[in-house]
């Protein structure tokens, strides 16, 4: 994951995540981000107080198999 910024740049707050594939710096929507930007591992997706790409999102779980015997049924089940 890597972290897009506002308008005050990397100095500043985050604006955003992005999913980025390897060590490039664009993420799976096509959006080019900072070589100075944060980074995350995709584990954190969705836990971050900065809003996650929603078309980074649908693109990386579309790409990743969910396999339900894996994880806690309470953790993805209401």
């Amino acid at each position: 994951m890597h972290a897009e910024y506002g308008e005050a740049g990397p100095g500043g707050p985050v604006k955003m995540w992005h999913m980025v594939p390897d060590e490039k710096h664009v993420g799976l929507c096509g959006r080019e981000l900072s070589e100075q930007a944060a980074t995350l591992n995709s584990t954190e997706w969705g836990r971050t107080d900065e809003t996650c790409c929603r078309a980074c999102g649908v693109a990386w779980f579309q790409s990743v198999p969910f396999l339900a015997d894996e994880h806690e049924r309470k953790d993805y089940l209401p």
